[in-house]
């Protein structure tokens, strides 16, 4: 079972498009390390950011973010630059998936109360239900079709004294696909141990997954569909604000697009 959820060169992602996105980005430039930082800087006054080499990226406007790191910085140096500009250059586009996919992760936060644990890995971004003090767990959320809905997202595989469990997971990668940004989401099963949190070791997860013809492992349409009206709360768009960000939002419907297209 691939755990890293990497796009396939030809198949169809099913993507939660961006709708409304700022359209500049602020560049700083760092005079010496962030590790070395005054003990009384509060990063988070500079909002969401990348530390990209010696650089900062933000969509937090260019006054702002001078102001909340001016000890660390090069003024001279900083920038605004269009996002246009920065889409155009491979490498611009990559530090600005970067970006984006930090905002998501952020709104993935608001979810750990329903036991959604955000694992934020570089090589292959994934999200995941944790068990309830090492037993199943059933969510409530507002389905689209049906108002208000509950679901089985870890349940219980195997008892007696070495139980192992199921749970829903979301692999997810930020891109840009036929000119439109957004959230290409995969959903997933993971085996977990008796704390129905951990993984179970990769071996385990191949032989688990394989068992009764794959069947405990497959994914569709009704997958996609729960994480559609989960990940939107019942709201029309998806809220990705913070202070200093006031227009970055994500649509409410899947699009289904050729991954060809990925830039």
């Amino acid at each position: 079972m691939d755990t890293k959820h990497q796009l396939d060169a030809y198949r169809v992602v099913n993507l939660l498009p961006f709708v409304s996105m700022p359209d500049r980005i602020s560049v700083v430039r760092l005079r010496t390390a962030l590790r070395f930082r005054p003990p009384n800087l509060a990063l988070a006054k500079a909002g969401i950011f990348i530390h990209n080499g010696d650089e900062i990226w933000s969509f937090t406007t260019l006054p702002n973010l001078t102001s909340a790191l001016h000890v660390m910085l090069d003024r001279s140096l900083g920038r605004s630059c269009p996002r246009a500009e920065v889409e155009a250059d491979p490498t611009g586009r990559k530090v600005l998936s970067w970006l984006l996919r930090k905002h998501f992760e952020r709104y993935l936060g608001r979810f750990s109360a329903q036991g959604l644990f955000v694992e934020g890995d570089t090589n292959g971004s994934r999200a995941y239900f944790h068990g309830q003090g090492g037993k199943p767990r059933t969510i409530s959320y507002r389905s689209r079709m049906a108002g208000e809905a509950s679901r089985n997202v870890v349940v219980q595989r195997w008892g007696g004294r070495r139980p192992w469990f199921k749970n829903e997971g979301l692999g997810y990668q930020v891109l840009m696909l036929g000119g439109v940004w957004g959230v290409a989401i995969e959903p997933f099963y993971i085996f977990a141990g008796a704390d129905a949190c951990k993984p179970l070791p990769y071996a385990a997860q191949i032989e688990r997954s394989s068992r009764w013809n794959g069947r405990d492992a497959r994914t569709g349409a009704s997958h996609l569909t729960f994480w559609e009206d989960f990940l939107t709360a019942g709201a029309p768009l998806v809220d990705l604000r913070q202070d200093g960000v006031d227009n970055l939002f994500l649509g409410r419907s899947l699009l289904q697009l050729p991954s060809q297209a990925a830039l």
